[in-house]
């Protein structure tokens, strides 16, 4: 038979995008162990800026977190700490092949956490260590210059009352109904944004400014005076101390819109502790008022259900009643803001490793599908730990996904599924 080079080449073209179409769209060598292949690799596009605060939320589509770097510290050692907090907890310093990696694998946001206190050289005006604002503005470049949508905020500078009372050299805020600590609390939010927002003036709307993380009573102190029944560091029925929180976000926000070129930056907001999984308690909060129109998103997290995504190794099993509980977390959202005009992003989640692969696959394929049903994107939360790697099985923080060192990941059928999950099988 005699073979026509030219249609043969033809044919071997078509076949080849065939293959390609109908493919995964994940090229991954694992199976259901996790480990064995280090690739995962998604073209999704660029990030696209929106106009309201449903559809900027839609569009960060699934997102990363920079765990465990910025946001670190060296200790409780006042005044300037250096860079050298980025590698403290043990990170690897971020490079921008890093941000270029995670971005391949289809994530479309990047957040990231970052911690101030431990980097001011006076205390009157709260002033930020130019070196450590050149360094977060470095950073935020490797996400840019991917054309990612990035979140900044201020991460673990929230500290008890007894923390600040009287300590002219302690920086950051506490959640108190009492005067003095509010007035000083208000100081640091109010000073530390403008700073922020004066260096990010120029940054487009691609950068999303979240005003605080996880805000909450820190060892429980303000429910212990007040002996609150109940009540502890992350959990609250006190609408009186909810509602500080209101209050510090619409300084940082006001703060945040005095800055030329911030009058309508989209800015993320969270209730109590940022929980998204009690609902009872973010039923207590109240968003603050905003003179730009629609450029607020009530920022969540959610390591949910507890049990399985975060306690020890009793329940490592993703059953029914796990289904049900993510079930009425993104039903509440969905219902109480995403269909009321308001956007959410789930700016942590995560089901810690506890040698249960297949289970936190199925985790990751309804959590994922779930929230991407009710236009909330998920940020997942990366601190580099695994248990093979070391990491303690029982205390639930084995939140590590990427290895940033060998830029590999260590589940990569997990980060499939999250892909699929948000952007379908093809």
């Amino acid at each position: 038979m005699k073979i026509n080079l030219k249609h043969f080449a033809v044919y071997a073209a078509i076949f080849s995008l065939l293959l390609n179409f109908t493919a995964c769209p994940n090229s991954s060598a694992s199976g259901g162990s996790g480990g064995e292949g280090t690739e995962s690799k998604v073209d999704a596009g660029d990030f696209e800026i929106a106009s309201t605060s449903v559809e900027m939320a839609r569009n960060m589509a699934i997102g990363w977190n920079l765990g465990n770097t910025l946001d670190a510290g060296a200790g409780d050692t006042q005044w300037t700490q250096g860079l050298n907090t980025e590698t403290a907890w043990g990170m690897p310093k971020t490079t921008k092949e890093m941000i270029s990696k995670v971005k391949d694998a289809g994530f479309k946001t990047i957040r990231i956490p970052v911690s101030w206190h431990d980097h001011i050289t006076e205390g009157t005006n709260y002033t930020i260590d130019s070196a450590w604002m050149a360094r977060v503005k470095e950073v935020v470049d490797y996400a840019y210059s991917q054309n990612m949508c990035v979140i900044i905020n201020i991460h673990h500078d929230n500290f008890s009352i007894s923390d600040l009372n009287g300590n002219d050299s302690k920086y950051g805020f506490a959640l108190s109904d009492d005067t003095a600590i509010k007035e000083k609390s208000k100081s640091f939010i109010e000073k530390v944004w403008t700073q922020i927002a004066t260096s990010f003036a120029s940054y487009d709307k691609r950068l999303v400014f979240e005003v605080l993380n996880e805000p909450r009573d820190i060892g429980g102190e303000f429910a212990n005076t007040k002996g609150l029944t109940n009540n502890s560091e992350w959990w609250t029925n006190s609408s009186d101390l909810v509602a500080v929180i209101t209050e510090y976000e619409k300084t940082a926000i006001d703060a945040i819109r005095a800055v030329e070129g911030n009058e309508d930056r989209f800015i993320m907001v969270p209730g109590y502790a940022a929980s998204g999984a009690d609902l009872s308690m973010l039923a207590l909060y109240k968003m603050p008022k905003d003179s730009a129109s629609d450029k607020l998103i009530l920022s969540t997290h959610a390591y949910s259900p507890y049990q399985f995504a975060m306690s020890n190794t009793e329940d490592t099993v993703f059953g029914s009643d796990d289904k049900e509980s993510l079930d009425s977390i993104f039903s509440y959202l969905k219902t109480n803001y995403t269909d009321k005009g308001i956007g959410v992003v789930m700016g942590e989640a995560s089901a810690s490793d506890k040698n249960n692969l297949p289970e936190r696959i199925k985790w990751t394929e309804y959590y994922f599908a779930k929230a991407h049903d009710a236009k909330i994107p998920v940020v997942l939360w990366d601190n580099m730990v695994t248990v093979e790697k070391g990491g303690d099985i029982e205390r639930g923080e084995c939140h590590g996904y990427f290895d940033r060192n060998n830029l590999s990941w260590y589940f990569p059928t997990m980060i499939d599924a999250m892909m699929s999950a948000v952007y379908g099988e093809n």
